[in-house]
């Protein structure tokens, strides 16, 4: 049989380059190696890093052609292209942490040369070579700030590969996001910080009082936090009541709340949220219902009038996520830092 591996003997150097010394790469068989794409760059404000080389019929590039037009219809303005690893068709689980270590000399002298305030990391690969972090799912989006060996800082925003985008059209519209809360930010430099402020009730009279203020609210944006998943066995610590006027939060089984179990306030507390909550003149606005619904059940609280944003933003778009960070991400980016 042909051993294809023989084919490529003898031209280990082929495109090689002397800071590749010791990278096993060079030794898998590849139309050629250390492709420095990043020679004819030019400055840009906006980087997009693919995950390697892509070489066909005698061409290397970063991207292929459809995914330099999804570039193009969600990123109008001017933009340059590289690839992390240097080398074709090089897959994450190819790179060890010495090639990766090598290969990033690379990528440094490729965020040198283009000078970007912002650099897109398609894909985990991409991601992984930037920050040595892994999980692209749940850190697209994100911000992470980088800088070279040369001193050139730059923000670091991992986004889901163009790849996975046309090959799974549910993901275009996080991407799209992604994309345009990075650009308005750290290119524009339009950032827009919330308002948000909470008071923390710890006495009897104050959550009376609060009973009275909600009795005629159209809508209140309801959270729990517990000591665990399970609802018969772990107690509720807090809940928070949101309406347009304010937030407030009122610590129940925690270890210092004046409200926990044994304290005198306790059943009378119990009472006041069951007034604001079986009030069915107001929605009861939740994430993620249940998991909540089944908490307050067991402490002897029905709730009326629940609205949950997980199956209403299921029924705007069934292909979206439905996590609570991922809608932040989507409407709430530009007021949230390092989500």
């Amino acid at each position: 049989m042909f051993d294809l591996d023989k084919l490529y003997q003898g031209h280990k150097a082929h495109g090689d380059n002397p800071l590749c010394g010791g990278c096993s790469i060079l030794e898998k068989s590849k139309p050629c190696h250390s492709v420095m794409d990043y020679e004819e760059l030019e400055p840009a404000p906006v980087l997009f890093l693919s995950d390697s080389i892509k070489y066909k019929l005698g061409s290397a590039a970063a991207f292929t052609k459809p995914e330099v037009k999804l570039f193009k219809e969600c990123y109008p303005e001017k933009f340059a292209m590289a690839a992390a690893v240097k080398c074709p068709s090089v897959k994450e689980a190819d790179m060890s942490p010495n090639n990766m270590n090598l290969c990033r000399q690379h990528l440094d002298a490729t965020i040198d040369k283009v000078k970007p305030k912002l650099v897109f990391a398609c894909g985990n690969l991409a991601m992984k070579m930037l920050i040595k972090k892994s999980g692209i799912t749940n850190k697209r989006g994100k911000s992470y700030d980088y800088t070279t060996g040369n001193s050139h800082s730059c923000v670091v925003v991992p986004i889901f590969h163009p790849y996975s985008c046309i090959k799974e059209p549910r993901h275009l519209t996080l991407f799209r996001t992604d994309i345009s809360n990075a650009y308005e930010k750290y290119v524009l430099g339009k950032e827009s910080e919330g308002d948000f402020s909470y008071k923390v009730l710890s006495k009897i009279e104050e959550v009376g009082e609060l009973v009275d203020k909600l009795q005629d609210v159209d809508v209140i944006a309801v959270d729990t936090e517990t000591t665990g998943l399970n609802f018969l066995t772990d107690d509720l610590m807090t809940i928070s009541l949101t309406t347009r006027e304010g937030t407030w939060v009122i610590p129940l089984d925690h270890k210092d709340s004046p409200f926990r179990q044994g304290q005198p306030d306790y059943a009378r507390v119990w009472g006041c949220l069951r007034r604001i909550l079986q009030n069915p003149k107001s929605r009861k606005v939740f994430h993620n219902a249940k998991f909540d619904l089944k908490f307050l059940i067991n402490y002897g609280i029905y709730t009326k009038n629940v609205w949950d944003t997980k199956i209403m933003h299921h029924l705007l778009d069934e292909n979206m996520p439905k996590g609570l960070m991922d809608l932040t991400k989507l409407y709430f980016a530009n007021e949230l830092e390092n989500l």
